[in-house]
């Protein structure tokens, strides 16, 4: 049998500790409240980035580059999947310049072309069109040379069906 002294001391921890054990209660609530709507945000965050991850790559600097695929009678515009063939690539009110024309509208932005195997000519004429709309001003590119190899060492599932379907057709 306990003795008093014993059971009065019991009796006295017991308000505190229905206390401590109410306030560990709501704060697991809270963490889990917390834990819940940041989750969301960060989902949400990660979805955005990914989507602009498809047609824009950030640079060291700051800025910006938007992927251009160079095809060797195209030019496909990733964000847009518009394709321009070489004739209309630096047409007034085309796809190519109206595109380019809002890329540069910052100076920190810049067009970064894949250029796929024999498609060095279409990525030249592209970049000429960039010089003759701005004559008097500095434009920076990026170029990544696309060739069968560097194709084949990212995963196939991960390459639009039209990369993958020209890399078949071009592949020994």
């Amino acid at each position: 049998m306990p003795s008093k002294e014993r059971q009065s001391d019991d009796d006295s921890n017991a308000p505190m500790m229905a206390v401590f054990g109410g306030m560990f209660a709501l704060m697991l609530v809270f963490l889990l409240i917390v834990n819940i709507f940041s989750e969301s945000a960060v989902r949400e965050r990660l979805q955005d980035t990914a989507e602009d991850g498809l047609y824009r790559i950030q640079s060291e600097t700051g800025g910006f580059g938007y992927v251009v695929i160079v095809f060797p009678s195209t030019l496909r515009i990733v964000e847009t999947g518009e394709g321009v063939p070489r004739e209309e690539i630096c047409t007034f009110g085309g796809a190519y310049r109206n595109y380019a024309e809002r890329v540069y509208e910052d100076n920190d932005q810049q067009l970064l072309f894949f250029v796929l195997e024999g498609s060095i000519p279409i990525m030249a004429e592209a970049r000429n069109c960039l010089a003759r709309i701005w004559p008097d001003r500095e434009i920076r590119i990026g170029w990544v040379i696309a060739d069968n190899e560097f194709l084949k060492s990212v995963m196939l599932d991960d390459i639009p069906s039209y990369i993958r379907d020209y890399t078949e057709t071009t592949s020994p």
